[in-house]
């Protein structure tokens, strides 16, 4: 059978890259009565609260795995400006040093040349003024580039912080998604022998004649199994597989319904299309739309790619 989905609590839309994330330790595993005694509905509702709690922290996962790589990014570009600004500093340096040097052997000034033949203090004196000349050549871009300098190994230093804290947030949310993962095991699996059917969706359906090429590909990963922060090409999370649809149509989106939203023009829920993303549960899922009332999703561990009613999940909003 196909269970609803139940409400869940609506959350802000961007989750802060670096925010302190306290793991759930409460397991929703009743330890009082044994498991065999359970209903049937009590372990789908105990599944329900636990893939509530695993969808918002592989959402914040996601969300973080994107972030912490554009932050490297940003790090590679300074480290590279820092370094090509360091071998700068270093020519101009030299390069202002050699003045003195060529003016002895008869370059600009000629100085030593005219020191012998001439004798004249004065005329040392202005030659002096003339080396200075020279060497203030260099002064200024000089000074231009260590301020360059002191600004790029400032930025450095605080993406460095940033890459580390981001990677700190990531092995945290791992944790905490694997901790999870091992309460909704053994749920899964009493499920499983209390209902053999349930996740047994069989689809065999085909998109429409026409259809988007985002919405064909979507309909082509129907019954393939929902896996943490996966992205194809047999297993799928709801934003692994709404990334890869749109890239079928020259779109690319990231892996993160979260940052999907932010990407793309927002429409109302009553102008819902064919290929549209609809984001449910204060935008920690999303799904294609296959018209203006179903979308196809990747829903939760123990399920897999299939077709859903809109209304049978909290809208959050719609992009396209």
């Amino acid at each position: 059978m196909t269970r609803a989905w139940a409400p869940r609590r609506k959350h802000a839309l961007f989750v802060p890259l670096f925010m302190v994330l306290a793991l759930v330790s409460t397991s929703f595993l009743d330890s009082s009565p044994a498991m065999a005694d359970q209903t049937l509905s009590d372990v789908q509702a105990k599944i329900t609260a636990l893939t509530g709690q695993i969808d918002k922290a592989n959402e914040q996962y996601n969300t973080a795995n994107v972030q912490l790589g554009q932050v490297r990014n940003q790090q590679a570009t300074v480290s590279k400006q820092l370094a090509d600004t360091n071998i700068k500093v270093a020519e101009l340096r030299k390069q202002a040093g050699s003045y003195a040097v060529n003016a002895y052997k008869g370059g600009d000034m000629s100085m030593l040349g005219s020191m012998m033949t001439t004798g004249s203090a004065d005329q040392f004196l202005d030659q002096l003024t003339t080396l200075d000349a020279l060497t203030s050549k260099a002064e200024a871009p000089l000074k231009a580039l260590k301020a360059e300098q002191a600004v790029q190994a400032a930025q450095n230093t605080k993406l460095q912080g940033l890459v580390t804290s981001a990677n700190t947030l990531v092995q945290t949310l791992t944790t905490s998604k694997a901790s999870f993962n091992s309460q909704l095991q053994p749920l899964l699996a009493l499920q499983a022998k209390m209902s053999p059917t349930f996740g047994d969706n069989s689809y065999h359906a085909i998109a429409p004649p026409g259809s988007p090429a985002n919405v064909a590909f979507a309909y082509a990963q129907l019954d393939k199994p929902y896996v943490f922060g996966a992205a194809g090409p047999d297993t799928w999370d709801c934003s692994g597989l709404t990334e890869m649809a749109y890239q079928q149509i020259g779109k690319s989106l990231e892996h993160s319904a979260h940052l999907q939203y932010a990407a793309l023009t927002h429409v109302s829920e009553s102008d819902i299309r064919t290929g549209d993303l609809v984001f449910f549960y204060g935008f920690e899922h999303v799904g294609i739309a296959i018209s203006h009332t179903q979308v196809i999703h990747a829903p939760e561990p123990g399920d897999s790619v299939k077709i859903t009613n809109i209304s049978d999940m909290p809208i959050a909003g719609v992009g396209r």
